[in-house]
């Protein structure tokens, strides 16, 4: 959790956490949940709350909405809200209302609030380490907004994808109103996830987010924004997501691992090798397994997560075996599953 991708960022750090965050309202002005502006014409929402602002009780989920919600900014009753559509291709309903994506919505919008253009400095969660974040959402008396706090338990949930969070203290629990809202790790001094559903249990005290790295695999776009600075000037979606080399299904990433496996020095120590010559900001991402195949698809996912993991894994098995036949097998194989922004193109 320490790589180049969590740098303690400059500037005023009590600023930080307040940076990019946004509100998510009705087209009459009710708010509904929050957002995280990543991009000066970008900003991430929970699926949910885009169908519960713009078809209210009703509707379907799998539909793309058409109609724009409107944006806004937590404390700033100055600033007018702006429209905000859904970005084509930036629609992933969740296990909640039916789908299968991880409950995340990309809106695209013109709106540009004065005084500032900073966008939310953004990160990798890793795995999960019951570590301590933050988080300000919007709940029923307090659109405003407040501040909880909660411990990063462990994966688990109606999504694959989705970690559990658990409060802590006497604090506010993340209930209705902190849908979309973003993680803030202030160790890693980033967002790290958006928090997707709250156990309904009133007495329990949990709830669940989606860590961006699984957001980037959804929406690739996201994925050159993992672990930069903050934007400070006006960049199109689509210019992230034409940079970006769209990362391979999962059951191309399984075909990948299968091959990978087949080299003798992975298959003698489990991938551990490969893995030791991985960055750090990428090896420290990827999640642990006793099984060989699922450790190495668990690296390769690792690797998708990260602007320069395609490049950073080709070298590392290039450094570790660049002569035998299933080394160039795998090589071969991952520039077809896995092919670069040109080749792409």
């Amino acid at each position: 959790m320490r790589g180049k991708g969590h740098e303690v960022a400059k500037g005023d750090p009590t600023e930080a956490p307040a940076l990019g965050r946004v509100r998510i309202l009705s087209p009459h002005g009710v708010v509904l949940g929050a957002g995280i502006r990543v991009a000066p014409d970008v900003v991430l929402t929970c699926a949910h709350v885009v169908a519960s602002a713009v078809s209210p009780g009703q509707g379907h989920p799998e539909v793309v909405p058409t109609r724009p919600v409107l944006v806004d900014m937590p404390g700033h009753p100055d600033v007018s809200a702006g429209e905000a559509f859904v970005l084509s291709g930036g629609w992933f309903p969740g296990p909640l209302a039916g789908g299968s994506g991880g409950d995340l919505a990309v809106l695209h919008t013109t709106w540009s609030p004065p005084g500032t253009t900073a966008t939310a400095r953004l990160g990798p969660c890793g795995e999960p380490d019951r570590r301590e974040v933050n988080v300000y959402g919007h709940p029923k008396g307090a659109p405003a907004g407040l501040w909880t706090r909660a411990g990063v338990v462990g994966h688990g949930g109606p999504h694959r994808d989705w970690i559990q969070l658990e409060g802590i203290g006497s604090g506010v629990r993340v209930t209705r109103g902190f849908s979309g809202a973003g993680v803030w790790d202030p160790a890693a001094r980033r967002v790290v996830g958006m928090v997707t559903a709250a156990y309904t249990d009133q007495q329990a005290k949990a709830a669940w987010m989606l860590p961006l790295e699984a957001a980037a695999r959804m929406w690739p776009g996201l994925a050159p924004m993992l672990g930069t600075p903050v934007l400070e000037s006006p960049v199109s979606p689509l210019s992230f997501a034409e940079r970006w080399s769209s990362p391979p299904s999962d059951r191309n990433q399984f075909a990948l691992a299968d091959a990978l496996l087949n080299v003798p020095q992975i298959e003698d120590d489990g991938a551990a090798a490969l893995r030791g010559l991985l960055p750090p900001r990428i090896r420290r991402a990827i999640r642990t397994h006793n099984r060989p195949r699922l450790q190495l698809f668990f690296l390769i996912r690792a690797c998708a997560e990260h602007p320069d993991g395609r490049q950073a894994l080709v070298e590392s098995l290039r450094l570790l075996d660049n002569e035998s036949q299933p080394a160039r097998a795998a090589l071969e194989l991952l520039d077809k599953l896995w092919p670069t922004v040109a080749e792409g193109e």
